[in-house]
């Protein structure tokens, strides 16, 4: 198995070099890819349920502007320090401080593998049986496909950039036919005019979106440390966070509203679609959680230091295949919810720590010197969850955006710490 370890040569515990980097246009297809999926459209098609066309595209507009204006800072951490979000946070919170945060994301992104995997496991069963009249175990389906994901992701970030470059650009021509499809018999007056179940529904809605991608604008370095300048950090943010989680969820809404099905798959049968439909999302879904397992096998390896990348691969792939087996999906939003609450503390600590502490360098010969755990960091982090938290399940909101009230609790409270306890070690570009 050396050879799979070979394989995975973008290691979590290196920094990437200049000529392993590419272009703002291919790491935004990338995040592009991210959001052309199985749950991003469903998300779409709740919201469309919730609030009629009008407002679930501005719902969707304003969570989408949100995620990129996010996503442009944490991109540019990584692109500058060409380091993954699980070395940055090493050095933010501490050696061992670094494990706890690491372990809260690695079980986040499991959560979304599978997740994602239970939507496709379903959505597979569906065209099947409309397609061959075949009725596999849903089981049996989420597992098979799975093991699809999990072959391509052994051949790291590259591989993932070609899929995305070949699949990206098809799933997005697909889903415009697709809601063209939906619109030949009904006109735009008329789908303007629908009127969603629960028009006090929007803020949850924005909640929800922002939530759905909430922890890849957080791990955002995880890929921005692959992108050639700061100006291609901006240009991978808005096309990726910005236009494709709008373009994404949107496509999701009209076919949703005008068959008044939910699920993809099922209103893309009601629209003649199943053989095409099988075979665009088994493109989407594959493509996404691909970056899934990948982001998670990166976050465990931090911790898992002496474990090679291909056996953590291996087992987060077949935890998150179990979960998916179990019935995950039937938590979705209260999932999207309340990662909304509980991750963006994260990225509030370490960009505050860049760019108003000036906390630049990231040196490899500094890890040794690292304290086991820094303490502003980990009382910023801890104080901030739990007052998001109390400001979620209250709904004493600052914002209306959960997310961003997180950020904006945490950023004052980790700056109140750090005067409290100094940083061990300065890594501002004057130090020596």
């Amino acid at each position: 198995m050396s050879h799979l370890s070979q394989l995975l040569d973008e290691s979590a515990r290196t920094a990437v070099t200049a000529e392993d980097t590419v272009s703002g246009w291919s790491v935004g297809l990338v995040l592009f890819g991210i959001c052309l999926t199985l749950p991003t459209l469903y998300t779409g098609a709740i919201t469309a349920k919730q609030l009629g066309f009008i407002d679930a595209a501005k719902a969707i507009g304003l969570a989408s502007a949100v995620l990129a204006l996010m996503s442009i800072p944490a991109a540019i951490v990584g692109a500058q320090t060409r380091l993954s979000s699980y070395l940055i946070i090493e050095f933010v919170f501490g050696k061992k401080g670094s494990d706890y945060v690491n372990i809260l994301l690695a079980l986040t992104l499991l959560g979304w593998f599978a997740v994602t995997a239970g939507f496709f496991g379903q959505t597979l069963a569906i065209a099947l049986e409309e397609i061959w009249g075949l009725a596999p175990p849903t089981w049996s389906l989420t597992l098979v496909s799975s093991a699809m994901i999990l072959v391509t992701t052994l051949f790291g970030f590259k591989a993932i950039d070609r899929l995305a470059l070949f699949a990206v650009p098809l799933l997005i021509c697909f889903l415009i036919y697709v809601s063209k499809l939906a619109m030949t018999d009904v006109s735009w007056p008329a789908v303007l005019n629908i009127r969603g179940a629960n028009p006090d529904y929007f803020y949850t809605a924005v909640s929800t979106v922002v939530g759905s991608l909430i922890v890849g604008v957080v791990l955002m370095p995880d890929l921005s440390r692959y992108a050639r300048t700061t100006g291609d950090c901006v240009s991978a943010s808005l096309l990726g966070n910005g236009l494709g989680n709008f373009f994404s969820m949107l496509m999701g809404v009209l076919p949703a509203m005008i068959t008044g099905l939910v699920d993809p798959m099922a209103y893309m049968i009601a629209l003649g679609l199943a053989g095409s439909a099988f075979i665009i999302l088994v493109f989407a879904t594959w493509t996404t959680n691909s970056v899934n397992l990948y982001s998670t096998t990166l976050a465990v390896a931090v911790v898992r230091t002496k474990t090679p990348e291909w056996k953590l691969m291996l087992v987060i792939g077949a935890v998150g295949t179990g979960l998916a087996m179990l019935g995950i999906t039937d938590h979705f939003i209260e999932f999207l919810e309340w990662l909304g609450v509980i991750v963006p503390p994260i990225a509030g600590i370490y960009l505050v720590d860049y760019f108003l502490l000036g906390q630049q360098r990231f040196p490899p010969e500094l890890r040794a010197s690292l304290p086991d755990y820094d303490r502003a960091a980990m009382a910023a982090w801890v104080i901030g969850t739990i007052l998001s938290a109390i400001i979620f399940v209250t709904e004493v909101s600052v914002s209306n955006i959960p997310s961003l009230d997180a950020l904006v609790v945490t950023a004052p409270i980790y700056l109140v710490c750090r005067r409290c306890w100094h940083s061990r070690l300065n890594r501002s570009p004057s130090a020596p």
